[in-house]
């Protein structure tokens, strides 16, 4: 029997636990979604002793350079992010969610390369006061912080309106013609081991969005300049190719308003993941490690000899 994060045998239904406690006229409430399933993924990530610990203490937390307008929390120890998700988002990854334990399941049971940023948790948080009548309604998602305290970049694979000023703040979102300005002067050199590892995982990752209609997604790469390390995850993997972004592709593409049929904004999801995939082979330049060099000079030798 294949090893899976628990699902029901439909693989739909979402598993809901709700948490309700009051303080005077406040009552709070706590909607648990997927508890069972993201109980395993951060067992096996090593996050779930921890995890409770980690999200008692946060901080409100502004990443420069950000567009989605959603308010971003922090945890103090610097392990995760919580991320405000609108109602479309919500639903968006109710519907995501049974697919995206299938393939994280591959990821874990089977190794899969992937790069797709882990998500730890999922929630419907609030309070409502019946003396007063104020309430609050927050939905809430959990995700590895993959953020460094500089040189961060939001990469998409488009070089139209991807470019903003640099402060120099901490915690600073750069975008892909800000990275390409970055390479200009300090290329981004891998292993050839890391490089074949980073190529597969893109490949899986954009391949198993394709089919699920998802684009926009962006690889997010925070570089540590004092490890000589690159931490890259693939982030905001909910937003789907629904029938009004295929229209205003349409649109734009055909030039119908005028505008001389430039690239537009929104493209296909297939076209967005060929795009994105190409971008990131050039941005990373792999450099030979000792034994590619034994290699190639073999083959050198052979080609001589013939």
């Amino acid at each position: 029997m294949e090893k899976t994060f628990v699902l029901n045998e439909d693989g739909t239904t979402k598993h809901e636990c709700e948490i309700e406690f009051s303080d005077g006229s406040t009552r709070f409430f706590c909607k648990v979604f997927f508890s069972e399933q993201f109980e395993a993924l951060r067992q096996n990530c090593g996050f779930s002793e921890k995890y409770i610990t980690s999200l008692a203490s946060s901080v409100e937390w502004d990443s420069s350079g950000g567009k989605s307008g959603s308010a971003f929390l922090k945890t103090t120890d610097d392990r995760f992010l919580i991320k405000q998700m609108s109602r479309y988002e919500m639903d968006a990854f109710l519907r995501f969610a049974p697919a995206y334990f299938q393939y994280m399941s591959r990821a874990f049971f089977h190794e899969l390369p992937t790069v797709l940023a882990k998500i730890f948790g999922f929630y419907s948080i609030g309070f409502k006061n019946a003396a007063t009548g104020k309430s609050m309604r927050m939905d809430v998602l959990i995700m590895e912080n993959l953020f460094y305290q500089r040189n961060i970049f939001d990469l998409k694979g488009s070089m139209r309106n991807r470019h903003v000023q640099s402060t120099g703040k901490d915690n600073e979102v750069l975008l892909d013609e800000n990275l390409v300005e970055f390479i200009y002067q300090s290329p981004l050199f891998i292993r050839s081991h890391a490089k074949e590892t980073l190529r597969a995982s893109l490949h899986n990752d954009t391949l198993f969005l394709y089919k699920l209609d998802v684009m926009d997604y962006s690889l997010l790469v925070g570089i540590d300049e004092e490890q000589q390390e690159l931490v890259v995850g693939i982030v905001d993997f909910m937003r789907t190719f629904t029938w009004d972004k295929k229209l205003e592709s349409w649109v734009k593409e055909s030039g119908i308003l005028g505008g001389g049929g430039k690239e537009p904004t929104i493209v296909s999801p297939k076209t967005y993941r060929i795009r994105f995939r190409e971008a990131m082979e050039r941005y990373f330049l792999m450099v030979p490690d000792f034994w590619a060099s034994v290699e190639h000079s073999t083959i050198g030798q052979q080609h001589h000899h013939q």
